[in-house]
C-alpha cells in the first residue's frame, strides 16, 4: 500500500521581501487556512510567529536558528512531532504544512534534507517553493546578497512583492534581471499582499522549464549566517512618534549594515502593541498598532546586522 504522504509548501525571500505579509494573507485561504505552520527566525524573540494571525493550533517556531543548516534537525523534529500530534488527534487534522523560513535561509538544504531523512521522506513531500523580492530594493538586493539569488535558484515561483512602490518601468527593469538570473522561472507582481492564495497555487502549476541561470552559485560560497540578531529590550510602554525616532537613531548607528528591524512593543494606550517592521531600503518604518496582548511576547526590537557591525 503506497502511504498518501503530506504536502509541504516554503515560503523563503529576503529580509524585508514582505514575504509574512503575504503569508498572513494567504493563511486566512483554503486550503492554506487547513494547513499546520512552522515558523524559522534566527533572532531569538519570534516575531512573525506572533503576527501572522495564525487560529490553527498545529503550529510550531524554530527560533535563533536557521533551518537551512543547523536548524535542520529541529525541523525534521517539528514534523516529525506534528505528524504524531495529527495521528493521535491531539492537533486539528492538517492537510498540509507551510513552512516560512528565515530571511537568510537558503531553501536548497533545506529541500533536500526533507529527502535525506528517512521519516520525513516517507510522509511528507516538498510541493512547492515561493520566494519573495521586494521591488523596491530588488537589484541593489541581488547585487550584493549570496543568499537573495540562492533563494531565487531554490524558487518554484518568484512573487515580485511591494510593486505598488515602484514606477512601470522599475518593474519591467526587475522581471527582466529576474528572467535573466532564472530563465523560465515562473513570476508574480503582488502590492499590498494583493496576490491570493489560488492564484500563487495556479502559477506553481505552471510548466517552468529549468534552465541554468546567471546567478548559480556552488553552495561553498555561500556563507548562512552573514548577519548576526540583537534584540533590544523596551520594557516601558512608549508611543508610536518615539518609536519612529528610536528606528531613526538606530539606522542612523549602523547604516547601511543594518539589514532588518522588526519588532512588538508595547505602547502606553492600554493593551496595544506596536508592529515594527523597517528593512535596508525603506526611508521609514512601518508602524502600526495591534491588539496583540503584550504577554504574549516581548516587548522589543529585533535587529539584524552585519557582523561588523556588531562588534
Amino acid at each position: 500500500m503506497v502511504r498518501e504522504r503530506i504536502p509541504v509548501y516554503v515560503v523563503t525571500g529576503f529580509l524585508g521581501s514582505g514575504k509574512s505579509t503575504l503569508l498572513a494573507r494567504w493563511l486566512k485561504e483554503a486550503p492554506f487556512s487547513n494547513a499546520a505552520l512552522i515558523v524559522n527566525e534566527i533572532g531569538e524573540v519570534g516575531i512573525d510567529h506572533a503576527t501572522l494571525g495564525f487560529s490553527g493550533d498545529a503550529s510550531m517556531l524554530l527560533a535563533d536558528a536557521c533551518v537551512c543548516c543547523s536548524g535542520l534537525p529541529a525541523l525534521n523534529e517539528a514534523l516529525e512531532q506534528l505528524f504524531w500530534a495529527r495521528l493521535h488527534r491531539s492537533v486539528a487534522r492538517f492537510e498540509m504544512v507551510v513552512i516560512e523560513t528565515t530571511g537568510l535561509a537558503d531553501p536548497g538544504p533545506l529541500v533536500a534534507a526533507l529527502s535525506l531523512n528517512a521519516f520525513v521522506k516517507e510522509r511528507y513531500r516538498i510541493a512547492g517553493t515561493f520566494t519573495t523580492i521586494a521591488a523596491p530594493n530588488a537589484l541593489d538586493t541581488l547585487a550584493r546578497e549570496d543568499i537573495a539569488r540562492a533563494q531565487l535558484q531554490g524558487a518554484d515561483a518568484v512573487i515580485v512583492t511591494k510593486a505598488d512602490l515602484v514606477g512601470a518601468k522599475e518593474l519591467v527593469s526587475v522581471e527582466a534581471k529576474l528572467n535573466d538570473a532564472c530563465p523560465g522561472s515562473r513570476i508574480a507582481h503582488s502590492a499590498n499582499a494583493s496576490f491570493g492564495l489560488a492564484d500563487a497555487l495556479t502559477l506553481l502549476s505552471q510548466p517552468a522549464p529549468r534552465v541554468e541561470s546567471a546567478f548559480a552559485l556552488p553552495f561553498s560560497r555561500l556563507r548562512p549566517h552573514d548577519a548576526v540578531t540583537r534584540f533590544i529590550a523596551i520594557d516601558e510602554p512608549t508611543d508610536i512618534d518615539a518609536l519612529h525616532a528610536r528606528v531613526l537613531s538606530i539606522k542612523e548607528q549602523y547604516g547601511e549594515s543594518l539589514l532588518r528591524l522588526k519588532g512588538l512593543v508595547q505602547l502606553k494606550e492600554h493593551g496595544a502593541m506596536a508592529n515594527v517592521q523597517f528593512a535596508r531600503g525603506d526611508t521609514r518604518a512601518q508602524i502600526t498598532s495591534t491588539s496583540r496582548n503584550a504577554e504574549d511576547v516581548k516587548s522589543g526590537l529585533t535587529l539584524i546586522v552585519k557582523p561588523d557591525a556588531a562588534r
